[in-house]
């Protein structure tokens, strides 16, 4: 009996080391994630110019002009994402892969020029993991490499299942921005649903 107390105790020091260590992994991920972030965003928002944003209305058989994108450093980008109430300011990457979300949030489908865009990040703090504490009522920007600002309010908060895709899309004109990140665990998303603040000049 003994001999089996002290090798239940050595498994546990054993779990205990090892969830201690995956601890500590995670953050210094976080850091080193919210630092290569800021550098980008320095790159990116030097090359904008400030324009107003086009809120004309297209007719069904318009043709949608394709979101801008800026190159540097060999990656394209849409543009820059921004929740003061939360001081997230960060770069969005023109594609989505899961190298490019240890970076910065990515471009997942829509645009913001259809009023359906959708956006996805690591749920670092530094990027979309305070997500589950912004407020319905939050303002969001969106500022495209272009120059112009989209202002956005948050509106709904869902929680989705990895394989919802059709509901995390949305091209009804439900919603103009999505938001969205794996809760701990990745077993579910925390969705934020925006509406614009402003859709005519």
């Amino acid at each position: 009996m003994k001999k089996k107390g002290k090798a239940m105790i050595i498994i546990g020091v054993i779990f205990l080391v090892g969830a201690l260590g995956l601890t500590g992994f995670n953050v210094v991920d976080a850091m080193r994630a919210g630092k290569n972030a800021e550098s980008l965003l320095e790159s990116i928002e030097s090359s904008m110019e400030e324009q107003s944003p086009d809120f004309t209305k297209r007719k069904d058989n318009d043709a949608v002009p394709e979101m801008p994108t800026k190159e540097i450093d060999g990656n394209r980008y849409i543009g820059v994402i921004e929740i003061p109430s939360l001081s997230v300011s960060l770069p969005v990457f023109a594609e989505w892969n899961y190298d490019l979300l240890k970076l910065s949030p990515c471009y997942y489908s829509g645009s913001y020029y259809t009023n359906d865009l959708v956006l996805c990040a690591h749920n670092y703090r530094s990027h979309f993991g305070r997500l589950r504490r912004t407020a319905i009522g939050t303002d969001i920007y969106f500022t495209a490499v272009s120059g112009e600002t989209y202002h956005y309010i948050v509106s709904n908060r869902e929680t989705l299942k990895p394989d919802e895709n059709d509901r995390m899309i949305t091209s009804d004109g439900t919603w103009d921005l999505t938001l969205f990140t794996c809760y701990t665990g990745g077993r579910t998303r925390c969705t934020l649903r925006c509406t614009l603040a402003k859709t005519e000049s």
